[in-house]
């Protein structure tokens, strides 16, 4: 290829989004355009660099040795760029513009939602976008200011406090459970489940795994929000969040043994967690979810 045109740093991030995501759709997706436009994005790129980044085929997007030679020290001017926003961004404004919270898909629906729009109304200029998502969000590149996780970011520019406790209960309605009164550890293999998926393991599947081997599976949902719905309707009997079940007036927590616990931890990226918007925020959240310790740990019923 030769030469012709000069180079655009927006091409290269477009050619950097394509590089992780394999595809033009998936690059499109994180990028918010249309994919013909990354197509056209990453042609610039090559045309200007005047070599073959990528090579294409059925599979998708892979880099050529020459895209992989020249990606190492792109990613490092990615992350000086990326840097230099975080730090301007960290000097300006008070509680104005705009906070984006990733967080687990039930916890964010069930938990996250109602209270980050109370934030949101208590505070006119602020614009506060949770995205509830089985994806882990890039702080780093700016996906997200603020993730609240079941696992510790190991990153050093990252910030992980821990946060609060959520315990998980077994769970059916109380229509299931008046027709099978004696329900109990040694009694579950008779009855049907209400399941997580087995991969990846969560905490809650492995728990129950130990008291219903044998037990049949009548319902899978990697989503606690479904498998509650199925609990509710009389469906077998589900592990689910205590927060989120006790809740349920339908419901009832079925005595179990040694009932497990996730750690839930905010995160923020070192460079903006002293940004007034970003700051706010987490102090809030550290308030809920103190607030609501007795209700996350399934120490309150109703």
């Amino acid at each position: 290829m030769q030469k012709s045109t000069a180079l655009a740093w927006d091409d290269l991030r477009f050619a950097l989004s394509l590089s992780r995501a394999g595809s033009l759709a998936g690059a499109a997706r994180t990028l918010g355009v249309d994919h013909t436009t990354v197509g056209r994005r990453i042609e610039a790129a090559e045309q200007a660099l005047g070599v073959r980044l990528f090579t294409r085929s059925r599979l998708g997007y892979a880099l050529t040795q020459d895209g992989e030679r020249l990606f190492a020290p792109l990613r490092a001017v990615e992350e000086a760029v990326l840097s230099l926003r975080r730090a301007v961004d960290a000097e300006t404004g008070g509680l104005t513009g705009l906070v984006r919270v990733t967080s687990p898909e039930t916890f964010g629906v069930a938990w996250l939602a109602p209270r980050l729009a109370a934030f949101g109304a208590q505070h006119p200029g602020l614009t506060v976008e949770l995205t509830p998502s089985g994806k882990v969000l890039d702080l780093g590149r700016g996906e997200a200011e603020i993730a609240v996780r079941f696992f510790r970011s190991r990153s050093q520019n990252l910030v992980a406090q821990r946060a609060a406790e959520v315990r998980y209960g077994l769970y059916g309605s109380h229509t299931y459970l008046a027709r099978h009164p004696e329900i109990g550890p040694d009694t579950l293999a008779a009855h049907p489940l209400l399941l997580p998926p087995a991969t990846p393991p969560s905490v809650e599947g492995r728990w129950l795994a130990r008291w219903a081997r044998g037990a049949g599976v009548s319902f899978v949902s990697e989503l606690s929000v479904a498998l509650l719905a199925a609990a509710k309707a009389g469906a077998g009997l589900a592990p689910l969040p205590c927060y989120l079940a006790d809740a349920e007036p339908s419901l009832m927590r079925v005595p179990m043994p040694d009932p497990p616990a996730e750690t839930l931890w905010l995160t923020v990226h070192q460079d903006v967690r002293t940004t007034p918007r970003v700051r706010a925020l987490l102090q809030f959240l550290l308030a809920e979810l103190k607030a609501d310790r007795a209700q996350l740990r399934g120490e309150r019923v109703g």
